[in-house]
């Protein structure tokens, strides 16, 4: 759920209180439409993040840690420069809109105190992070909106700061029990009539508001006692809200996952209460960012798979050409065999000849294709050389094709891995993996990559005890099964797909359920995962080797087993991941 203006308004009423007064520490920018703000306030350490993503754009405070980058982007240096070591004397949200304003009071260029206006605008595809001076000019923002891309609102260097186009609403903040009692009147949904009447409301938190006060969301099903209710209802919730008084709770879905964050207690759904708004978001966007994050860094290096995988596609389609021409290959050898069994009766010069095949019984006549250049023996030894060279060529097909099968094998595990990244450790892994093999090039740079520390694999328990470990990346596989893992400890992997490596760290053959299980998150972890009856094999670690020269993750074994599961998400999530 995106981020409105009443979630924006519980968020702020936060930070309103608690960094009032605080002084700017740091800025970073660890992804490009967002911001981090390090303040000292209270005597106390706060972070303040500011989005501007198109998809999970927001203001909150946080306690989830961000990886920044080695160079400051351009915006962050000018944030900088500005603001940093200023005092936050004001956070605005004008008409509980989707807009959050903090007024940073800092010295500017000449030595005078300035009161600066950093603007966060929540709106979709069209969110933004802006700095204003004193006096509404825009200094800079993430993201230039030009003529090219708007003909109704430039946000440019140098221009003067216009709002968001106004729209025609009322504040709830300020709105009377008979403001809501009248937005309740008429015939349609009873989301879309809040929503159309009052700012920060979307449809959806609108219909959440109103159901914990009332069933249904027609307005002509609501009595006039239930509208009044609705109404003062409404109306105390806005006092509580304007005195900084509000539930923070996460809604869960079916699987326990968060589904969506409320500053009021949801009605019919399964909820857990936080401390605070922020840390409820922090709980509903961890794996979001996560998600975005993985796939906005890890988008060239799909594109790099992608393209490799293509290629390889290619040539195995030029290989399996080749294969399927043994019949005309053979028949070039046929033609070689006749000629030189008829010299005599073919006539020097000749174009073609009819030439008895004593192969085939009873015996019929083939027409051969001769070069009148050439006498009949040598038309025959050009046959017989044409053969060699198909032979030949087939023979390297056959060579190549098993070496394209395993590259291509390679690439789609990769592909595999690279979903499964969650962590920017395990994107680094599978990258660092790509330059070493030539996929990827290495960029010129003169300072260091970050070093991360390395990724873990993922650790679930069973439900008999018994701890089943998953690979997300090749690296983690290779650390599993090559030196995590004893001999009688049993491996896993999808048959024949790409997939993570299991461990069952069982120092024996696992119980009935733990191998279903674990065999479930080996189907589930892999290529497979849409499929039904999935074969998994298993064997005990003792049996995997890893063949000298095999790429990372590559290993052979025997003495396996077979079994089939349809990896389904539902039993995935039942299983407990260890933390």
């Amino acid at each position: 759920m995106a981020m409105d203006g009443l979630n924006l308004a519980a968020s702020a009423a936060e930070i309103r209180a608690a960094l009032t007064g605080g002084k700017i520490d740091k800025i970073y920018q660890p992804e490009k439409d967002e911001l981090l703000l390090h303040v000292r306030a209270g005597g106390e350490n706060h972070k303040l993040l500011l989005s501007a993503s198109a998809a999970h754009g927001r203001a909150q405070l946080t306690n989830a840690k961000r990886v920044n980058p080695v160079d400051a982007p351009m915006f962050c240096m000018l944030l900088r420069r500005r603001i940093l070591g200023g005092r936050i004397v004001a956070v605005e949200q004008p008409d509980l809109d989707r807009t959050l304003i903090l007024r940073v009071e800092a010295e500017n260029e000449l030595g005078d105190k300035e009161v600066y206006a950093l603007v966060c605008e929540i709106m979709g595809k069209h969110s933004n992070l802006m700095l204003l001076s004193g006096v509404n000019i825009i200094l800079d923002a993430i993201r230039h909106v030009g003529a090219g891309v708007s003909n109704v609102r430039f946000i440019l260097p140098g221009l003067s700061y216009a709002p968001p186009p106004a729209q025609d609403k009322k504040n709830p903040l300020f709105a009377s029990e008979s403001d809501f009692y009248a937005a309740l009147h008429g015939t349609g949904r009873l989301d879309k009539a809040l929503s159309n009447a009052f700012f920060g409301l979307s449809p959806a938190m609108a219909q959440s508001l109103a159901r914990c006060t009332v069933d249904g969301n027609e307005l002509g099903e609501l009595r006039e006692a239930q509208k009044a209710e609705l109404a003062g209802a409404l109306g105390a919730f806005y006092e509580r809200l304007a005195q900084g008084e509000f539930d923070p709770c996460v809604a869960l879905d079916n699987y326990g996952e968060p589904a969506g964050v409320y500053p009021f207690v949801p009605k019919d759904m399964e909820f857990r209460r936080e401390a605070t708004l922020g840390a409820a978001l922090d709980a509903y966007y961890e794996r979001l960012d996560a998600a975005e994050r993985m796939a906005r860094r890890g988008a060239s290096v799909r594109k790099i798979l992608q393209n490799n995988i293509a290629r390889m596609e290619k040539k195995l389609s030029l290989y399996n050409d080749a294969l399927g021409s043994e019949e005309e290959s053979e028949k070039l050898r046929l033609f070689g065999e006749l000629i030189t069994a008829n010299l005599h009766a073919i006539k020097k010069g000749a174009s073609e000849a009819a030439l008895f095949n004593y192969y085939l019984d009873p015996p019929q006549a083939v027409m051969v294709t001769l070069d009148a250049r050439y006498s009949p023996a040598q038309n025959a030894q050009r046959y017989f050389k044409k053969y060699q060279k198909a032979k030949a060529a087939r023979e390297m097909a056959v060579k190549q094709r098993g070496q394209a099968l395993e590259e291509l094998s390679y690439l789609e595990g990769q592909l595999d891995n690279l979903d499964k990244c969650n962590t920017d450790a395990e994107l680094f892994e599978l990258h660092e993996e790509l330059v070493t093999l030539g996929y990827v090039k290495r960029e010129k740079t003169k300072q260091k990559p970050q070093k991360l520390p390395p990724s873990k694999p993922v650790c679930y328990l069973s439900s008999e005890g018994t701890e089943i470990y998953v690979g997300r990346n090749n690296a983690q596989n290779d650390y599993l099964t090559l030196r995590f893992a004893d001999g009688e400890d049993y491996w896993l992997h999808v048959k024949d797909i790409p997939g993570s490596h299991v461990i069952v760290k069982s120092g024996g053959e696992p119980g009935r359920e733990t191998l279903f299980e674990a065999a479930l998150l080996a189907a589930y972890f892999s290529k497979a995962r849409g499929g039904s009856n999935v074969a998994v094999d298993y064997t005990p670690r003792k049996y995997v080797k890893k063949p000298s020269g095999a790429k990372p993750g590559m290993v052979i074994y025997t003495t396996n087993k077979t079994a089939y599961v349809t990896p389904d998400e539902a039993q995935v999530k039942r299983i407990a991941q260890k933390r």
